[in-house]
């Protein structure tokens, strides 16, 4: 509210939006019990802009995700109300590209450079800022088994408006397997994801994602001297219906060098549970071809 003040003070059109954090559940109509909290909405050009002060991380329309619940209501000066939507609409990225060497006995070494956009970022600020570096390092190399974390830098903590960025140096003896003349491994490497999250046979509530999302990995790794390539997966791309999931990978190799790009969107922040069985198809799919391996043989 004194946000809103100050703002009404610099001659910007603003006024309280009502909202129900997600702990109180979704406010269906407007009644006195329905609303817990109160965010600023800032009407321009026929645009809403939604801003929340009681975190540093937030940004204009970047919310804390307990305020991402539906539905919120506009209460004007004019004594009108009106129905604001709180769901992003727009997919935060992240965006990962690794450059990789891998040796004759299957370990990987290389350097990630991890960026994060909108509200990746702001659950990166919200959630690992405050941690000592060898506290998130360690956690990191404890969600990736095998993964070990050199040089490690990041910037643009502070600095909203931008991406944060992570790059790190690192080596994994976990990728891999060799037997014989020959080395099998992932392509991509501890990213991989194993398990599908969907389990249930049926689902009677909508799935949320919280926000829609883009995650993309461009994966460069040099095989050992003294091997080539017997065989790689080949590349693909899914789709849901109602573009609403994405998947595509593509792998090429060129001498010695094997490159991977991939790319998983999620572009609602909430899906009908009438989709759960496609979507549930659509990450098996994806994590199948996710663990395909590369095959390599010695010379």
């Amino acid at each position: 509210l004194m946000l809103i003040s100050m703002l009404r003070k610099a001659q910007i059109k603003c006024n309280p939006v009502l909202v129900s954090t997600r702990s109180n559940g979704i406010s269906l109509f407007p009644n006195r019990g329905a609303y817990n909290y109160v965010i600023a909405g800032v009407e321009v050009d026929n645009e809403m802009i939604l801003l929340d002060a009681t975190t540093k991380n937030a940004r204009p329309n970047i919310l804390p995700i307990r305020a991402l619940n539906w539905m919120g209501r506009i209460i004007r000066e004019n004594r009108t109300s009106a129905e604001v939507d709180l769901m992003p609409k727009l997919n935060s990225k992240e965006n990962i590209a690794i450059l990789a060497v891998m040796d004759e006995n299957g370990k990987v070494s290389g350097k990630v450079r991890d960026q994060y956009f909108d509200y990746n970022s702001y659950l990166f600020r919200e959630n690992n800022l405050s941690k000592s570096k060898d506290s998130y390092l360690e956690s990191m190399e404890k969600r990736y088994p095998g993964l070990v974390v050199g040089e490690y830098v990041v910037t643009n903590e502070k600095e909203l408006d931008k991406p944060i960025i992570e790059t790190f140096d690192f080596t994994n003896n976990n990728v891999s397997e060799r037997i014989g003349d020959k080395i099998y491994f992932n392509p991509m490497l501890h990213f991989t994801t194993t398990v599908n999250p969907f389990k249930q046979e049926k689902r009677d509530y909508p799935l949320d994602f919280a926000f829609p999302y883009q995650d993309k990995y461009s994966i460069t790794i040099n095989i050992p001297e003294g091997y080539e390539i017997e065989s790689l997966p080949k590349p693909i791309a899914i789709g849901m219906e109602q573009n609403i999931a994405n998947f595509s990978y593509n792998i090429g190799a060129n001498g010695n060098q094997i490159q991977l790009v991939v790319t998983v969107e999620i572009n609602y922040s909430a899906i009908s549970p009438e989709y759960y069985t496609s979507l549930k198809m659509y990450y098996k799919e994806m994590i199948d071809k996710q663990n395909e391996k590369i095959v390599l043989k010695k010379i």
